[in-house]
């Protein structure tokens, strides 16, 4: 990359961009860019004496940040001149403050999985008590809380059906299809609850739900099969039964959908 007057002034603009949204890692990335930069090249005239004004902004903002405050409580001056061990020492600022918040990152991480588990507890509680309506909004409040915890989804829905509560535990094998539309464990799950509530319909639709986000797979196939199967809707279960066996000819459910409905068709 070619440096310039130009190029330093705007990375000290994007800078001051970043402050000004609280960006503070990526404002003394800049920061330290354009220090850099300005090392690299011998300026002289209007263009040294304006970047040395944006230079002593921007060292002022920086030194008004949280993050910056927390590890230099004194603040961080610009000094004239000093700009090759300036940037030494905002290269070392930055690292500081990246482990800093990565630090505080994982901390949040851990809280927020620990307030999962104590829902998970609290409405496990309220479950085995009785009371639905709790152990629902703590269910959910688990569920709300939820990053990369997908298996949230299966796990509360198999809760709730060793109690007997069908028909709550098809929110979440809906949400488990949504998010892990290639695990056949929530199929299976959807195929027992929507069987034991005698209401296929219900099943049904929260694979219609679910396939508005999850999109078609054969494992949705297949369980759109069985529960049409269970409906009574036999040519219908044979057409998704071919769909499947079109995408994985081996599938042994499949084909006894397929054999049960041409069987029905004689």
């Amino acid at each position: 990359m070619n440096i310039t007057p130009r190029s330093i002034k705007e990375e000290l603009a994007r800078c001051k961009a970043a402050y000004l949204k609280n960006e503070d890692l990526r404002a003394l990335g800049c920061l330290a860019s354009a220090l850099k930069s300005f090392c690299a090249v011998k300026l002289g005239g209007p263009d040294r004496t304006e970047i040395e004004g944006q230079f002593r902004e921007a060292f002022s903002n920086i030194s008004k940040t949280p993050s910056v405050a927390k590890v230099l409580p004194k603040g961080l001056p610009y000094l004239k001149g000093q700009e090759p061990k300036l940037f030494q020492y905002i290269a070392a600022v930055y690292k500081r403050v990246k482990e800093e918040q990565d630090r505080e990152s994982l901390e949040q991480m851990r809280e927020r999985k620990l307030k999962i588990d104590q829902c998970i507890l609290k409405g496990q509680k309220f479950l085995e008590e009785g009371n639905l309506l709790e152990a629902q909004r703590n269910f959910r409040e688990a569920v709300s809380l939820r990053v990369d915890e997908d298996g949230l989804f299966p796990m509360l829905g198999t809760r709730l059906m060793e109690k007997g509560q069908y028909k709550a535990a098809l929110e979440y094998l809906r949400g488990a299809i949504e998010t892990s539309p290639d695990n056949p464990r929530a199929y299976d799950l959807l195929v027992v609850a929507a069987g034991k509530l005698k209401d296929i319909e219900a099943g049904l639709k929260v694979l219609g739900d679910a396939r508005k986000k999850a999109g078609e797979n054969p494992l949705l196939h297949c369980c759109t099969a069985q529960l049409l199967l269970k409906a009574g809707k036999l040519a219908e279960a044979g057409e998704y039964a071919k769909k499947v066996l079109a995408a994985t000819p081996d599938s042994a459910e499949a084909l006894k959908i397929l054999t049960k409905a041409k069987a029905a068709a004689m």
